[in-house]
């Protein structure tokens, strides 16, 4: 299968839950080996992925004021590079860190290929959410920042992706973009076992550097690059250490409702401008 990104042929890495995962051999771009598109996203993200555990939720409305503070936190990182202005939040689910960043005072969109959790967000919150996949959304609207926070590893076009949002953000524009890090120390030291490793939900697996130097090719530059404070759940962190490695005694020890810092080196976000 050839790189998603740069369309070069790939060398095999690693399998892991019966998907093969592949490294480009051109551009170093990791990816799982899956036939994606838009019945993929309708199959994956279903209102199971909310609520059913596994690799997606075991609750997520439970997550509901973590997530808005999170979206009030990327606001305040975006203050120091732009005024509040047209944001569009791509993978909104029910629309929490959208509802964070028009706290902020940003004019928010939001998109969401989940079609429950869009009605969600614009019927209990108020919100201008639409359903759909970045790859194939059509608007006349322009932004002054397109956010993915958490979205950019389970684009099944990420080329066409990263292009459409070229397109839709205004000259200067900055998009943010928070991501799991494949370069980090847990993802070279746990190899395939490494949590995140978690198709068919995931699907892309990308370093700081490593994106930086593809969206560079579509006329972006790095403004900034940090490591996340997030918080998880116990039923959340529960579930992803089931699905990766398997039920235990030891999980069921672990609080549901407690709050669990997620390990920031496993994590980066970056903020980029659009320079053509």
């Amino acid at each position: 299968m050839n790189c998603p990104l740069c369309s070069s042929p790939s060398v095999p890495a690693f399998e892991t839950k019966g998907y093969q995962i592949v490294d480009c051999t051109v551009c170093g771009h990791r990816f799982a080996v899956i036939a994606a598109d838009e019945n993929h996203v309708a199959e994956v993200y279903g209102d199971e992925y909310f609520n059913g555990g596994g690799a997606g939720y075991s609750d997520y409305f439970a997550e509901r004021e973590m997530l808005e503070k999170r979206g009030e936190m990327y606001a305040e990182k975006l203050a120091k590079f732009v005024s509040p202005g047209r944001l569009l939040d791509v993978g909104s689910a029910a629309g929490f860190i959208l509802k964070g960043f028009a706290n902020a005072g940003w004019t928010a969109t939001g998109l969401e290929p989940n079609q429950s959790m869009a009605d969600f967000g614009r019927n209990e919150l108020g919100l201008d959410l639409h359903c759909g996949s970045l790859e194939t959304f059509e608007t006349k609207d322009r932004f002054n920042v397109v956010s993915m926070i958490q979205v950019a590893a389970h684009f099944y076009d990420p080329a066409t992706a990263f292009r459409r949002t070229a397109e839709l953000l205004e000259d200067d524009g900055l998009l943010l973009i928070e991501t799991w890090n494949r370069a980090s120390y847990s993802a070279r030291i746990l190899g395939k076992h490494w949590h995140e490793y978690s198709p068919p939900s995931v699907l892309q697996w990308y370093s700081a550097e490593g994106l930086t130097e593809y969206l560079k090719g579509l006329g972006f530059e790095r403004l900034a690059l940090g490591r996340p404070s997030k918080k998880i759940s116990g039923d959340h962190a529960k579930s992803l250490l089931k699905y990766r490695l398997g039920d235990s005694f030891l999980l069921r020890l672990i609080p549901s409702r407690i709050e669990f810092p997620y390990p920031s080196e496993d994590l980066f976000w970056a903020l980029f401008r659009k320079t053509r």
